[in-house]
């Protein structure tokens, strides 16, 4: 579940900083992104994103769906939406939450921030009050200067080389924890709308709470490294992912944007 949840969030960054352009203050647009994701070459999912920009606030509803190979070995979807406000430092969440199935088991959050403290979270299924030993709660000192998963990942600076030397702490109702991003050069990317240099961050993931010691699957994750690339391409000055390579026990997920459309 932790990989599609990244997956999720990673799809629908590009979708909103594509709205975050001046010109789409002047009036509300939609701005829909579609993105592929392929293990060992072949498709296994899709995501579409629409976002709504005015000039104080935004909003993203994305859906992400098995396809392809995976629509063959598992049935997998869901959706993400954050809402907040537009400030002159950037985006400021307001509510975030994710609806996610796979093979008929069901995860839902809802999560309230306010001025970057978490004020409010439900999650189904809620946490067992009798945990293993080996599971590290969610303090709420923790949620303090945080952000959620999706409007994380938007990096606002005038220096390209300073995008990808941050640490970002992320919060989804579930976990606390930190991405640790470092340089790894830059790419050429190509995309509808955007032509240019990306910068590309290693990122590793550093869990502060709310999981589980002894799961296998975050120790592997936690071991390897995911990259993603980031460009600027609505406004010079917001970086979001275009690109990312997430790891996976028989591959790397690759996550990739295919269309932009504005109405």
């Amino acid at each position: 579940m932790r990989i599609l949840r990244i997956a999720l969030a990673v799809s629908a960054f590009a979708a909103v900083a594509s709205a975050s352009h001046p010109a789409a203050y002047a009036q509300s647009q939609t701005v829909t992104t579609e993105y592929g994701m392929a293990l060992l070459g072949l498709i296994v999912g899709k995501a579409s994103f629409d976002t709504v920009m005015t000039d104080n606030s935004f909003s993203v509803k994305g859906n992400l769906s098995s396809a392809g190979l995976g629509r063959l070995v598992s049935h997998t979807g869901g959706t993400s939406r954050v809402s907040g406000r537009v400030t002159n430092s950037g985006f400021l969440p307001e509510r975030y939450g994710l609806d996610y199935t796979s093979d008929g088991k069901h995860w839902q959050s809802d999560v309230h921030f306010r001025s970057g403290r978490v004020t409010f979270t439900k999650v189904s299924p809620k946490r067992s009050k009798n945990e293993k030993p080996s599971y590290i709660p969610v303090e709420t000192a923790q949620l303090r200067s945080v952000v959620d998963p999706l409007s994380g990942l938007m990096i606002r600076t005038h220096d390209p080389a300073s995008v990808c030397r941050r640490t970002l702490p992320l919060y989804d109702g579930w976990s606390r924890l930190d991405l640790r991003l470092s340089p790894n050069g830059t790419e050429t990317v190509a995309l509808e709308g955007y032509s240019g240099e990306a910068a590309v961050c290693n990122v590793r993931i550093q869990p502060v709470s709310g999981y589980d010691k002894s799961s296998k699957g975050l120790k592997f994750l936690e071991s390897r490294t995911i990259e993603v690339w980031f460009a600027p391409i609505a406004r010079p000055d917001v970086y979001v992912p275009v690109y990312a390579s997430v790891p996976t026990t028989i591959g790397s997920l690759i996550l990739q944007a295919t269309s932009v459309s504005v109405k």
